[in-house]
């Protein structure tokens, strides 16, 4: 007869231990640029769902091809109707929120400026207020979400010149198709932005957060080695509806003291690059 040996099992808590620290381990040889970026895509978190939802709304009463089931399961064009009488606040939170965040950080890679990339968002919600974009009757979802996004890298350039600040080369040609756009998974697209939250300056940043909340620069850590929400309420011994609680009270003074860090970071950069190269 012959013996057979059981491998001993593994609890479950220990098992999701490892896979975030694996997951961690990798995030962390990510570049610093594409590790910021996620951080900006949290801080942005109410605009990109705003976003999301009016631009998904115009694509229902368009009845675009191929959009997304709701997270209920229902169809998004059963809810044309509905859209009609009360707009994007008939589609659940987070409903187009992928579709944000992907413009957003396609605005980020482009021009290294988290602001151009939120004013040109809400210039593309402003746009669809006024009724000024128009989506085809029946288009597909690719040509719908192409439409927003060339209006938004538009209002990026526009919002750069009506500042005076367009550089001798564009950061975007005029004939830039959207879909020849970043590949905003590949984590060297933001290289820029290693130079305006430098890895160098991150004890600093944590000084000042912990002014904020003693428990914000810890928050930050975990952002920066991409742990969720829920992870983070795992490591806190709390639960994710009190990390989203925490997060809404405050995230806005979070994001004031880093935005703030990144205008100046941003200033120094804009004028290291106009001074003269030294003579040999």
């Amino acid at each position: 007869m012959v013996a057979t040996v059981t491998a001993p099992l593994v609890p479950q808590h220990e098992l999701r231990r490892r896979a975030v620290d694996l997951s961690r381990r990798i995030y962390r040889t990510l570049p610093w640029g594409y590790r910021v970026a996620g951080l900006l895509l949290v801080l942005a978190g109410d605009a990109l769902d705003a976003f999301g939802r009016a631009g998904y709304a115009e694509f229902i009463r368009a009845v675009v091809r191929g959009m997304p089931d709701l997270p209920s399961g229902k169809q998004a064009l059963d809810l044309v109707q509905e859209v009609e009488r009360r707009g994007a606040d008939a589609l659940p939170a987070g409903y187009g929120r992928p579709f944000a965040a992907r413009v957003f950080k396609i605005l980020i890679s482009k021009f290294g400026d988290h602001e151009v990339a939120e004013e040109a968002m809400s210039h593309v919600l402003l746009q669809i207020a006024r009724g000024k974009i128009h989506i085809r009757s029946g288009s597909s979802l690719q040509e719908a979400e192409s439409l927003l996004l060339v209006v938004a890298l538009n209002g990026a350039r526009d919002g750069l010149r009506s500042r005076n600040r367009r550089r001798e080369q564009p950061l975007v040609r005029d004939n830039d198709e959207a879909q020849n756009s970043v590949d905003v998974e590949d984590p060297q697209a933001f290289e820029r932005l290693d130079k305006l939250l430098p890895a160098s300056e991150l004890e600093a940043v944590l000084r000042e957060l912990a002014e904020v909340h003693p428990r914000a620069p810890a928050w930050l850590q975990a952002r920066l080695q991409g742990d969720s929400g829920q992870e983070i309420a795992i490591d806190w011994g709390t639960t994710p509806s009190y990390i989203s609680r925490w997060q809404k009270m405050y995230l806005p003074a979070i994001k004031k003291r880093i935005e703030l860090r990144l205008r100046q970071a941003r200033s120094r950069y804009s004028y290291d690059r106009r001074l003269p190269t030294p003579m040999r």
